[in-house]
């Protein structure tokens, strides 16, 4: 039976990865865009992994796969995505840096004038004679 067995050979096609990372960054875009943070960051850890996978298996295979026009093009598209998400990340950074003074600031001003509304508080005015 050992004689009769074929063995499978699974042929790497950096094509694939490269379109792989590809959706994975459009996935991003998306996420980033439609402001679902939670999920943008869920799914960053698949594509920081498959961006890895790919760098290793690129460095491997360029001499039995060299990059071709197609995959720099698909390579540019993934830089482009990567660039839109980083402005949608640090537009969200910075509603959130407006958001956190703003509450710092109200926190201040609360506490200033929290202190004349406690009942434990009093002040004492004497009429100018």
């Amino acid at each position: 039976m050992k004689d009769n067995q074929v063995s499978i050979q699974t042929t790497i096609n950096l094509h694939d990865i490269y379109q792989h990372v590809l959706t994975l960054s459009e996935e991003l875009v998306t996420l980033a865009r439609n402001s679902e943070w939670d999920d943008l960051i869920a799914r960053e850890t698949d594509y920081v992994c498959a961006v890895e996978h790919l760098t290793q298996l690129s460095h491997e295979l360029e001499k039995e796969q060299p990059v071709t026009g197609e995959l720099v093009e698909i390579l540019q598209a993934i830089i482009e995505n990567e660039r839109v998400t980083k402005i949608c990340l640090q537009d969200h950074l910075n509603f959130l840096s407006k958001e956190i003074k703003q509450l710092d600031q109200q926190r201040v001003i609360n506490k200033s004038y929290g202190q004349f509304s406690d009942p434990d508080y009093s002040i004492n005015i004497k009429p100018v004679e």
